[in-house]
């Protein structure tokens, strides 16, 4: 795992991205060779235009981010995934003639462009083909420890499970519950307690031990981690590793302190100043381009349905404060005569015209003056209505397993009080977004269980929100816009 500005990311995809670039560099240099228009001249060329080369290929990278070409885990020697590659570039080439062909035709060439697309072709599909075929067998494979053998346990062991070609491979449980040494769970074994962890490292080579224990740990197993983390070897808490292979936070298995200690204490002070200057520009320069559609769209929907053109209702934004968000009207106008409720996949209260303008985002483009305004930013969790955050926050009461001597074998005691949907009040510490991490990896939650897999991703946005997963998520949104994927 790399960390990059408080990301996380697979070496691999570092790699493939490595690849492309070189292939790209590559390219460049055989186009600019067999061009018959530059002759011995072309080293000269090159040099003068270098810094629009870099752009055209910062162009392809965009392109193939948006076209989930980086997804290492692909078999890239199928021939469906070489298509994907192919369309990729031309996808790119297409981006490269509108942004460099028409106002630089004569830096550019069509002869240059074709020799240099072809090429290209070539070379990521040939690239992705060895990658795969290299890769694939091995993909740096560590082997993993659980710590573990509780519910934590089985979890991130599913985690490893869904990622087969992580890199990752589980090795086997330890416990401190003689009960469950030497039997198997969920078909991996129990190694032995925490004792028998060195030797266990030193004769299997362990890469990584993951703690997958939640609640306090006894002094024996923090002396032997504490013993076992001067080695060579990784130590890594459960909910971490979950956030790095299924992008999202893990709430059974956290705590505040958890989430104090991974987030709070973490320095982002350049992006929180820096994030409303975007998000003006950004509203600016959407709202220039996309204000002719707005008389077109207001009309096509008080044709297509009775009421209001506008939706307008009151929802809580940064440390609860209310606003009213605008939309342009997708539902009936009595869609909340019985009150608020969530959407559905085949909301029968969603309008004929409502379900194209949901499924391209035009809907939301009036909420450009929200983000003007400083009610919401581009990227953040989705703003709910005042009565679901209210309802989510609710105080019911938290149990635990007795510890005394006295406690009955298997009783809950009372320790306190949690939330009804635990951390759903983290949402409001940062402003809503129009698009955020939960939209575009689970963008659709109509009941209460949607709801808490929809929190876990927005708790690792507000854990890990930076440039760069902004950038990843409104690459993801433009992919799922021009996909029409929405809901």
């Amino acid at each position: 795992m790399l960390r990059l500005f408080s990301l996380q990311f697979s070496v691999w995809k570092l790699v493939l991205a490595v690849g492309d670039g070189l292939a790209f560099c590559l390219a460049v240099l055989i186009g600019l060779l067999l061009n018959p228009k530059l002759g011995a001249g072309w080293p000269q060329f090159l040099w003068q235009n270098w810094p629009f080369f870099g752009l055209m290929g910062l162009c392809y990278s965009l392109v193939f981010l948006i076209a989930d070409l980086y997804d290492h885990q692909e078999d890239y020697r199928r021939l469906t995934h070489q298509a994907r590659v192919v369309g990729g570039v031309l996808a790119g080439t297409l981006v490269v003639i509108v942004l460099f062909y028409f106002p630089l035709g004569a830096f550019l060439g069509r002869t240059l462009l074709v020799l240099q697309t072809a090429v290209l072709i070539v070379l990521v599909a040939g690239w992705r083909a060895l990658f795969s075929a290299a890769a694939l067998p091995t993909r740096l494979v560590r082997r993993i420890v659980i710590v573990g053998a509780g519910g934590s346990g089985r979890r991130i062991l599913e985690a490893l499970r869904k990622r087969p070609l992580s890199g990752l491979a589980p090795l086997g449980f330890v416990d401190d519950d003689p009960a469950k040494v030497g039997r198997i769970i969920d078909g991996l074994p129990v190694l032995g307690d925490s004792s028998a962890l060195p030797d266990l490292l030193k004769q299997h080579q362990v890469g990584l031990v993951v703690v997958a224990v939640t609640h306090e740990k006894s002094p024996a197993l923090l002396k032997v981690l504490t013993t076992v983390c001067w080695g060579r070897c990784q130590i890594l808490d459960m909910p971490s590793l979950y956030e790095f292979l299924a992008g999202k936070v893990p709430i059974e298995h956290v705590s505040d302190i958890w989430l104090f200690l991974h987030n709070l204490t973490t320095s982002n002070r350049l992006y929180r100043r820096l994030k409303r200057l975007l998000d003006l520009v950004l509203a600016s320069v959407a709202l220039a381009l996309t204000l002719p559609l707005f008389p077109f769209i207001a009309l096509a929907v008080k044709l297509d349905s009775e009421g209001p053109v506008f939706f307008c209702q009151e929802r809580l934004g940064q440390a609860g404060a209310p606003f009213r968000i605008i939309k342009f009207r997708t539902m009936t106008a009595q869609a909340e005569a019985e009150g608020p409720r969530f959407a559905t996949a085949r909301d029968p209260r969603i309008t004929r015209l409502g379900r194209v303008l949901r499924r391209l985002r035009l809907d939301e483009l009036p909420q450009l003056f929200n983000i003007l305004k400083g009610d919401m930013s581009f990227v953040g969790p989705r703003p709910e209505q005042v009565q679901f955050i209210q309802e989510f926050q609710e105080p019911c009461v938290e149990l635990r397993p007795g510890r005394r001597a006295g406690d009955p074998p298997g009783c809950l005691v009372q320790c306190g009080f949690k939330e009804k949907l635990p951390f759903y009040s983290y949402r409001l510490a940062v402003k809503p977004g129009v698009t955020g991490w939960a939209q575009v990896m689970y963008p659709y939650a109509s009941t209460p269980e949607q709801t808490h897999e929809k929190l876990q991703y927005d708790l690792y946005y507000i854990k890990n929100m930076g440039f760069l997963l902004d950038l990843l998520i409104l690459l993801k949104t433009v992919r799922i816009v021009l996909g029409a994927r929405g809901t």
